[in-house]
């Protein structure tokens, strides 16, 4: 009976021993988070089974990537782990959703962190790896040999309305508190509430680790955009993942009758349960509009480019860029289905009263999670386009741009244009451009670029290619790390005294460096992308970056300032497509940061992890707190 099921529930594949696993482990979780259970006319879709890519699990679960360890410190006790491969948990996919079984809070934090990992690895082209571990004993500062198979994950760490990431514990941390008294008709007053119950907060956490395993480097504060992209781009995540969910996304096509953009609806929203049992009577946060507590009322937002340089709250700053990222996925689904309206109204495109008809939101649901599909790969696979410090919205939708035009050339259904409208709406763009074409935002590749790499290091970088197939072929991620770690050093070992050269001067300033300060080669990816035309690039995307200490007069303390470059390689032709650059002698983005860290004060720079070099930190935890 159990092969039946298998077969009628699971792709199978094929091993080199002729048995049959499955490709995929379906497990059942909450669509979005317990609270649509308890409504009469969310009910029906409130549960989901998630597809996460199959692998062999241990209770917990624990797999390759993840462990889940369910210690309550305020019980002071762990909670027995679920076992998936149990004949009945794998015969009905899963535990049953359930707001009271530790078991099943175990098995949704994995379910859905594991679905956000394998959207990574799909949009990248390559393996997640998560940021190494802190420095052994008796190690230096910069020692990143600690290889992190797997992330810990603590469903029930926290008694508070809390959860983050801890870059120093490699952890993800869930907090559970009771619902507030407010709103009693929403919850019940007082009634125990579970983070990690809820699709947006798990997404939202796993890719802040995701992120900082990609760009460790940017959890800093260096400008007021930093830590609001953390957030927003991981907001952006779980929004979009709202889009694969095809129940919830038929019903609010069909409750919305297609206009998702200007109705309050839950596809754009993030963690419902949790903002309205804090108080807030609305969810944690909301892509495309505001509730008014005086009013009590909903109304779309409008996109006011003053915003950009007056709100400064990571969240709110950070929500600036969710919303941008949210109106051009909109454009895009609108240009998608414009002709189904048509056809459906006869040419007037305006639908008629009354229900749409279930043709219609089956297909109008078909193109919104297209799109977001395709949205979600293109910010996703721009963080390899991204400088590796000191980041701003601006130059991110430069990465979006760049990173697609490489893989798209033919932009034909204007996706590049929606992004720069969308931005350019709320003032998100780089200060140092004269003109918001595609073309003018994409970064200026090498063979046109001022400061040009010389033959010398280009045919280095085409000697890299033995290099990234041995990655491409290496199965196991600890064999890839230390393939990363053998080539940085390969990459280090040839450039440290390559800058002493005639021509080490020039190459320096091309990649953002002082020729005669030590440098790290941060980071050193492989990547295999296939575009929709069947196009291959296969890139070596290298992180330099090089730390400063100077002294603030103002402050009076000492103040770590990074440069470097994100460095982008095409290993078919070869030669180096990009040098991303922040170079760490510029005077004038010194003096923005010096401004940016004065303007913080003491208090806010603890918080926030600007601290002394080499100080620890933990920016998620307070910035977190409240509003996860």
């Amino acid at each position: 009976m159990l092969a039946v099921h298998q077969a009628r529930t699971h792709v199978v594949k094929m091993t080199p021993n002729a048995v049959e696993e499955p490709v995929y482990r379906c497990l059942r979780g909450y669509a979005l988070d317990p609270s649509l259970s308890q409504k009469f006319l969310t009910a029906p879709i409130s549960e989901i089974v998630f597809k996460v890519p199959w692998e062999h699990v241990e209770p917990g679960p624990v797999g390759k990537y993840l462990e889940v360890i369910d210690y309550d410190p305020s019980a002071k006790s762990f909670y027995a782990p679920v076992d998936l491969n149990e004949l009945n948990v794998v015969a009905r996919d899963g535990l049953r959703p359930s707001e009271g079984t530790p078991q099943f809070h175990q098995q949704m934090v994995y379910a859905v962190a594991s679905m956000t990992i394998d959207r990574f690895e799909r949009a990248l082209g390559r393996k997640t790896l998560w940021s190494p571990g802190p420095p052994r004993e008796g190690a230096t500062l910069f020692d990143d040999s600690h290889f992190v198979e797997k992330l810990r994950i603590y469903p029930h760490a926290l008694r508070e309305a809390n959860a983050y990431y801890s870059p120093t514990k490699k952890a993800l941390l869930f907090g559970y508190f009771p619902a507030s008294e407010d709103d009693p008709g929403d919850h019940i007053p007082g009634g125990m509430v579970f983070s990690c119950l809820s699709h947006d907060i798990i997404a939202h956490e796993t890719t802040h680790a995701l992120l900082d395993g990609l760009h460790s480097r940017l959890n800093r504060a260096t400008n007021h955009d930093m830590l609001a992209f953390h957030e927003a781009f991981a907001d952006i995540v779980a929004l979009l993942q709202h889009f694969t969910f095809r129940d919830i996304l038929r019903h609010q096509i069909g409750q919305t009758r297609g206009d998702i953009r200007d109705q309050e609806n839950l596809l754009g929203q993030l963690a419902t349960q949790f903002g309205r049992a804090t108080g807030s009577r609305t969810a944690l946060r909301d892509a495309i509009g505001r509730f008014d507590g005086q009013t009590g009322t909903w109304t779309p937002h409008v996109p006011d480019p003053k915003e950009y340089d007056t709100v400064l709250e990571p969240h709110a700053r950070g929500a600036i860029l969710v919303g941008a990222v949210f109106d051009a996925f909109m454009t895009i689904y609108s240009a998608r289905t414009s002709d189904l309206l048509r056809l459906y109204t006869g040419g007037t495109g305006v639908l008629p009263q009354g229900t749409v008809h279930p043709d219609l939101v089956n297909r109008l649901s078909d193109e919104a999670s297209k799109a977001a599909a395709h949205v979600l790969t293109m910010c996703v696979r721009a963080l390899d386009y991204c400088p590796p410090v000191d980041l701003t919205f601006g130059e991110y939708l430069r990465a979006v741009i760049t990173a697609d035009s490489d893989i798209v050339p033919d932009d034909d259904r204007n996706y590049r244009i929606a992004f720069v409208e969308a931005f350019r709406r709320r003032g998100l763009y780089p200060r140092d451009v004269k003109t918001l074409s595609t073309e003018n935002l994409r970064w200026r590749g090498s063979r046109i670029d001022e400061l040009r790499p010389s033959d010398t290091l280009v045919a280095f970088v085409g000697s890299l290619r033995e290099h990234a197939h041995r990655q491409q072929y290496a199965r196991d991620r600890r064999e890839i790390f230390d393939l990363k770690r053998e080539t940085r050093k390969f990459i280090h070992d040839w450039l440290a005294p390559h800058l002493q050269t005639a021509e080490g001067p020039a190459d320096a300033k091309c990649l953002g460096l002082d020729p005669g300060r030590s440098f790290e080669v941060h980071a050193a990816h492989f990547a295999t992308r296939v575009g929709p035309d069947g196009n291959h690039l296969f890139q070596l995307i290298v992180h330099i970056t090089q730390s400063v200490t100077i002294v603030d007069a103002k402050a009076g303390e000492p103040l770590r300032f990074d440069g470097g470059c994100v460095l982008i390689a095409d290993l078919q032709e070869p030669s180096v497509s990009y040098c991303i650059r922040k170079a760490v002698t510029s005077q004038s983005r010194r003096a923005r940061q010096q401004r940016f860290v004065n303007e913080l004060g003491s208090l806010r720079r603890t918080y926030l992890g600007i601290r002394s070099p080499g100080e620890s930190t933990e920016p998620f935890a307070m910035l977190h707190r409240g509003m996860a």
